[in-house]
């Protein structure tokens, strides 16, 4: 995969910042108390308990929209000075740590590895790239409020959309069937 051709020079630099902050927080999440990580784990539980039931296709178009959603959410809302793409990667960033420390203590270090490695390859390399639009859009909006930037914030927009469509969201319909494929199989 090249992943040069993933993003454009413009969102790089805020890639490298979310990536140290997405580190951090799984780090976090791993050495965090027990009583938190069981909190977690039963959130998650919820979570993936309303997938429970569905079929194949109906199963892979509901993680297709909640994953959609979340990443288009995370770059519309990085106008708001890019705070929500930044709470948005430290938050699964601390969330993926807790459940690969959970899965360690069940079933070792490499079975938890895998465990954790399908969000890894696909899905958090796309929101990745989303929540870094995101943050350059808000980046953006505060240079032109202090009048350091000239170009409308609508060409900014169309250009991380148009990323958006032809890197994130390709990533995330294959990252939508690996996760339904797993559910399937783990039922």
């Amino acid at each position: 995969m090249n992943l040069a051709g993933m993003f454009d020079r413009t969102i790089k630099p805020y890639i490298r910042i979310l990536t140290l902050l997405f580190s951090a927080s799984f780090l976090a999440g791993t050495i965090a108390p027990s009583a938190i990580r069981q909190l977690m784990t039963e959130v998650f539980q919820a979570v993936v308990g309303n997938y429970r039931g569905l079929a194949g296709g109906m199963l892979f178009f509901n993680i297709l929209v909640q994953n959609v959603m979340a990443t288009i959410f995370v770059i519309i809302s990085g106008v708001i000075v890019g705070i929500i793409p930044t709470i948005a990667i430290s938050s699964n960033g601390f969330g993926l740590g807790v459940l690969y420390r959970q899965a360690v203590e069940v079933s070792g270090y490499s079975k938890a590895a895998l465990k954790v490695l399908p969000y890894g390859v696909f899905e958090i390399p796309a929101l990745l790239i989303a929540a870094s639009y995101g943050l350059w859009l808000g980046v953006t909006v505060v240079r032109r409020m202090r009048g350091k930037e000239s170009t409308l914030l609508r060409f900014n927009i169309e250009h991380a959309f148009r990323r958006y469509f032809a890197v994130v969201f390709p990533l995330l319909v294959v990252a939508a069937a690996i996760e339904t494929t797993l559910i399937l199989w783990l039922q």
